[in-house]
């Protein structure tokens, strides 16, 4: 009986393969680009304070000053982004909050919408009436405005030098 070594391989690729992509976010990631749409008729805001961001993906605030409600959208809770988006401005990991959020559902309180990925997050921002997220700052475009940014775990309105090529 002979053994193929191909799927043990590839198997090992897919397996070392998958754990470069957290690595390269865990060590120092782009800044993240805190954004809104930049049409003016969808978004609600046009600046944002740094601590207000945390009272948003809290779901302590829930409307915007003009009284349009905030749709903050969240990448999936396993994407490295977000875990460093929530360990910056919400002290904390996606997986240790769902006691908070499980609390809050009885109140009517739900958590942010998630999306799978960057894209979905430009779209959702984009086309979402009072809508707010945050992607790599490598990713923006038109469709999109930076309010905040995330780097060196803090939250500045000021836009950091940084370079997106690889």
């Amino acid at each position: 009986m002979r053994l193929s070594l191909k799927p043990s391989l590839a198997a090992l690729c897919v397996f070392y393969g998958a754990m470069l992509i957290p690595v390269s976010y865990a060590e120092e990631p782009h800044p993240l680009a805190v954004i809104v749409s930049s049409n003016p008729e969808i978004a609600a805001v046009q600046q944002l304070a740094s601590r207000e961001l945390n009272l948003i993906y809290w779901r302590k605030k829930q409307y915007w000053q003009d009284g349009i409600r905030i749709h903050p959208v969240n990448l999936q809770s396993e994407h490295p982004l977000r875990i460093y988006f929530s360990k910056t401005v919400l002290g904390s990991l996606p997986n240790e909050q769902s006691d908070y959020w499980n609390g809050l559902y009885f109140h009517g309180t739900t958590p942010p919408y998630s999306v799978q990925s960057e894209e979905a997050v430009l779209r959702y921002v984009n086309i979402t009436r009072g809508a707010i997220g945050y992607v790599d700052g490598c990713k923006l475009d038109s469709r999109v405005k930076p309010l905040l940014w995330i780097e060196n775990g803090t939250i500045s309105t000021s836009k950091p030098v940084f370079n997106c090529s690889p």
